[in-house]
């Protein structure tokens, strides 16, 4: 089945793309919509680098609390594998933090190591949300960004020969193609205590299909959702049995930024391969803080910390709902009965609370602004846990 998502430049004529003074929240003027680093390319060429930077911190950091989360844990000792296009290491946020890099024709891989594990820049405002962690490049698609079964399997087994405590799961690979490889290298990767987190839905020309691994034993099927907290597809997608599509987890996946290839300019994209990015790095951020905590242990806090989103959207679209790191980070571990059987831990979080709406977005720039007001018609909203000041 192909995947059509075409990789696109967009922006307004005549904007600029300065951006001196954003790190301080100076104002500049709106500099052009930034380029999407996008699943799969049309082919022929690869995707240019960006010329664009934005210094202002961008939305996500806000709405999942990531300051706040780092204070507790940074991704320190966690290696999470990239399992997807490839990853470039040519940005000053990826110098360093990946293991076999190389090229990345597409540039989601390179978009995806970004969102896990970017390290901080005085002059940029993305920052990964286990900036500390290590990033294991797994290049599993040709230079149109195509995979298949096998060669998902193949990437999954090499992450976890590699070591990885958390696997992202970034190469566009729909159900329906089967995958008993798949599953083989899924329960090797549970043995090895490794924890796959994966994109609930891949799109296609017709409509977004299920994707491989799904939610499987020891597999986190995120899908994404929009600044303002709601999911970002309308209704479920269905299996090939006409099913609603499970999830297990949610996280933001629109208007998103990161780093590309080619060099330090940001890109945005979004959907549910960015959206189980965000997963991954919170996994990181827990298992850094824990380092004895299990991959089911793990699994098992970020969902039930999770909080609903506005509006009470069902759990075929949000799953147990959407990550919140600083709960998950902080939850306490139920106490255990003196010689019970060792289990997964079960927590005790506070009660959720619901998304506060009116707080204000922190929208990375006027790039970003440009974008979320033109697509999604509001960028004065945020979600997230409310915390008392």
């Amino acid at each position: 089945m192909a995947v059509a998502v075409a990789a696109s430049a967009s922006g307004s004529a005549g904007a600029s793309a300065d951006t001196s003074g954003a790190a301080s929240g100076e104002g500049t003027e709106p500099p052009t919509a930034l380029p999407e680093a996008a699943m799969v390319t049309g082919g022929g060429e690869c995707l240019p680098p960006s010329e664009t930077v934005i210094g202002r911190e961008v939305w996500t950091e806000g709405a999942l609390g990531l300051p706040e989360a780092r204070g507790f844990a940074d991704g320190a000792g966690v290696t999470v594998a990239v399992v997807g296009s490839g990853v470039d290491d040519t940005a000053a946020a990826l110098d360093g933090a990946v293991e076999d890099a190389g090229q990345d024709c597409v540039g989601f891989g390179t978009f995806l190591a970004g969102i896990v594990a970017a390290r901080p820049q005085d002059d940029s405002g993305t920052t990964g949300v286990a900036p500390a962690a290590r990033v294991l490049a797994v290049g599993v698609t040709d230079d149109r960004g195509v995979a298949d079964a096998q060669d998902l399997a193949d990437g999954i087994g090499r992450a976890v020969d590699g070591g990885a405590d958390v696997v992202l799961v970034g190469a566009p690979v729909p159900a329906a193609g089967g995958g008993t490889g798949v599953g083989a290298e899924l329960r090797a990767a549970a043995d090895a205590d490794a924890l796959v987190v994966a994109p609930a839905t891949v799109p296609t020309d017709e409509a977004p299909v299920a994707a491989l691994p799904g939610s499987a034993p020891g597999v986190l099927a995120v899908a994404a959702t929009g600044p303002d907290g709601a999911p970002l597809a309308n209704g479920p997608a269905v299996d090939a049995d006409g099913e609603p599509v499970e999830v297990d987890l949610a996280a933001p996946g629109g208007a998103a930024m990161s780093v590309g290839p080619g060099g330090d300019g940001h890109f945005t994209s979004g959907g549910d391969a960015v959206a189980a990015a965000f997963v991954a790095g919170a996994a990181a951020l827990l298992r850094s803080h824990e380092p004895g905590l299990s991959a089911a242990g793990a699994a098992e806090r970020l969902t039930s910390t999770a909080y609903p989103a506005p509006g009470a959207a069902p759990s075929e679209l949000l799953g147990a709902g959407t990550i919140d790191p600083v709960g998950a980070l902080t939850a306490v571990p139920a106490p255990q009965e003196a010689g019970a059987a060792t289990e997964p831990a079960a927590f005790s979080p506070d009660p959720p609370t619901p998304p506060t709406v009116g707080r204000t977005l922190a929208v990375a720039g006027g790039a970003a602004l440009l974008i979320l007001v033109s697509a999604l018609g509001a960028a004065a909203v945020r979600y997230g846990r409310a915390r008392g000041a």
